[in-house]
Formats: structure tokens, sequence, C-alpha cells
């Protein structure tokens, strides 16, 4: 039988591998994280309301399972149902349309049902106003996480939608690190180059493999009372990162977590924060979606009133840090044979750039990379 979510699951997993690979070309300057969960949810409102070669493409770049709406809404709900009571994850999802403006009652419903998603009138003419209540919105929905996602002069007198999507971790490891064990070590940013930065470290048993293929070691730190999980790729060479943001396009994320085993492990990580910000137009349309921000966008489903809506902007921005008591994060929009190394016990030194994501083993909250001291 076809497994919706499984499906879903990978797809979002192929998404992050592809937006990873867009995001490293021509090399990790800075830290990256965002949240392909965000990113896929924001979009999906948008697609609940498509129709044609729009619907198709929102579709086959996000790997939906179809580009049957309520299909894909399925999925999601899944997700959102899964978490909506949960005490680490918070989900929220918010669409403001323009005074005047009627949404179709088939769609309105739809989000409200499928998304969980509540609608709001707003005069995008009063462009620093309009800023203010969405930025409100999003900072409450993120514990204050992050406080301005959109600035006035992202609206106008023609803006008639804004569609939003929040999302708020906050995790404590089931085996959390002693302050007392954390120290200044080296970080490699480069072959040659480094820095020093705090690396918590603790012994403990942990999901664990080595994916030679990959060249890289892999380990998941759990999160207490919870399904979701920290599952880091650390590249065996210092500059490793960008052949394993390439490799991982051979490769699906879902299909590495059941080549784990549990083992002891002395683990060194460092503790880190980072923002990041992102418009995400340019990627999306390297990814093949381009009508939905065209005058020829059929959104035909959205509206009341027969004028054409087309997306101007897509923004995202995520939040993350990591210290020894767990992670807080937000953000707002083939086979591979394991062998094992023979070294006890086991090492993993996350002392060079890194790949992460957090995720419940399926679907990927949030994804980033490590490459540099804050």
């Amino acid at each position: 039988m076809f497994d919706f979510n499984l499906e879903f699951a990978r797809g979002g997993a192929r998404f992050t591998s592809e937006l990873f690979q867009l995001l490293s070309a021509g090399g990790l300057k800075e830290n990256v994280v965002f949240s392909p969960f965000s990113i896929q949810t924001c979009i999906a409102l948008a697609f609940a309301g498509s129709q044609g070669e729009t619907a198709d493409e929102i579709a086959k770049a996000l790997h939906f399972v179809s580009n049957f709406p309520p299909e894909v809404a399925q999925t999601f709900q899944f997700v959102l149902e899964k978490y909506r009571n949960s005490n680490l994850l918070r989900v929220a999802n918010k669409l403001y349309v323009q005074e005047g403006k009627q949404l179709k009652p088939a769609y309105q419903s739809a989000i409200k049902e499928q998304y969980h998603s509540e609608a709001e009138s707003i005069n995008f003419a009063l462009n620093d106003a309009a800023a203010q209540a969405i930025n409100a919105w999003v900072n409450a929905k993120t514990q204050g996480k992050i406080t301005e996602l959109v600035s006035a002069d992202s609206f106008s007198d023609n803006t008639r939608l804004v569609l939003l999507n929040a999302l708020h971790f906050k995790g404590s490891w089931a085996h959390k690190f002693s302050e007392e064990r954390t120290e200044e070590d080296i970080f490699w940013v480069g072959e040659e180059e480094q820095v020093k930065i705090n690396y918590m470290n603790q012994k403990a048993k942990f999901n664990y493999g080595f994916f030679e293929d990959l060249g890289c070691t892999a380990l998941e730190m759990p999160y207490q009372d919870s399904d979701l999980s920290m599952f880091v790729l650390l590249p065996q060479e210092r500059t490793g990162i960008y052949a394993l943001a390439e490799k991982l396009k051979t490769v699906n994320l879902v299909d590495l977590a059941d080549k784990l085993t549990v083992e002891e492990v002395h683990v060194k990580f460092p503790k880190f924060k980072v923002d990041y910000s992102l418009e995400l137009a340019e990627k999306l349309k390297q990814l093949g979606i381009t009508k939905m921000f065209t005058d020829q966008a059929e959104f035909s489903n959205l509206l009341e009133s027969p004028e054409g809506v087309f997306v101007s902007k897509v923004l995202h921005k995520a939040t993350i840090e990591v210290n020894e008591e767990g992670t807080e994060a937000a953000a707002a929009t083939g086979m591979i044979m394991m062998t094992r190394m023979m070294t006890f016990p086991l090492q993993f030194q996350a002392d060079r750039p890194f790949l992460y994501v957090i995720w419940n083993k399926k679907n990927i909250l949030f994804a980033g990379a490590f490459v540099k001291a804050a």
C-alpha cells in the first residue's frame, strides 16, 4: 500500500538536500539554518488555492505526494495533528487578506480544517501598520525568537495576500551535557585555518553510524519526552561538507536513520547560536517554481474576485541555539552499505563543519550547516 506520510517525509528530505545544494553553491561562508517544513507549509497554503501548471510546478519542486491539493493537505494535517499538543514544538499558520477581498469559502474552510490556519483582513496600503501586525504575530508564535520577518516596503496597494507559517521548537536533551565538562578547543574552519570555540562533552549510548559512501559519521541525539532528535552528519575531511552536500542528492536522509546502531560514544559537540534570513523566490525559481511569481499564476481558487494574484516574495527566517540543556529553534515560512569503524569507545568530535537536521526520523523541521564560530 502507498504510504502517503512516508512519501511526504521522503519528499521533504529530498527538498532539504536540494535546497542545501543551492545554499552551499559557491561555498558555505556562513552558518545556515532553515526549516524545510515551515517553507513547505507556507507554500502549501498557496498550493491549496492553485491549479494547472502552477500547482504542478509547486508539487514537483517541493516533492509533494501528488499535485492534488486535498491529498497533499492530508499529509500536512498528519504532522500538524501529531504535534498539536506538543510541549516542545509549536506550529502556527496564518493568512492575511486585503480588506474588502473575500477568500473563496471552499479555500477558507480547507486551510482551516487541513492546515489549522486562521485568516484575517488587513489593509496592506497602510504598510507600516500591516508590517507591525504581521511581525507581532510571528514574534508571539516563535516565543520572541523571530521579531522582524517582514518590512513595510514588502507591501503596497497591490498586495492581496500574505501567507505565514511560524515554527518554534525547544527541546531538552535526553542525555544532558554537564556544564562543568564544557571546554574551549580548536574548530577547523578550513584545511589549515582554525578558531577556538566552546565544546560540550559527554560519554553515553547514542544511535551512531559510519557511512563510507558518504565519507561521514552520523550521530543521533534524542530530545527528552519526544520522538524528535538532532541527526548530525560529520564529514571525515576538514572541508568535506561540500562533497557531503553533493552526495546527499543521491541518498534519502529518511533511509539513513534505519542504518544506525546503538553504541557508546564519546561526544564532543559545539555550543552555538545561529540566525539566518532568506528571500526564497530566486531559489524556488531555480528548483522549477516559476509560474506562481508571474502574472500568469493560476490561483483562481483563492479569492472571490476575478483579479489575478501572484507571489511577489517568499521570506524565511530561522534561528537555533544549542547548549548543554538542549536546543531552541524557531523558523517562520540508493542503498548505502554501512561499515563499522572498529575503535572502542567510538569518538564523535564535531570539530569541523557539519550538517544537521532536527526531525522525527521522517519529517525535517529544521536543517542547518555549522561552518564557523559565531
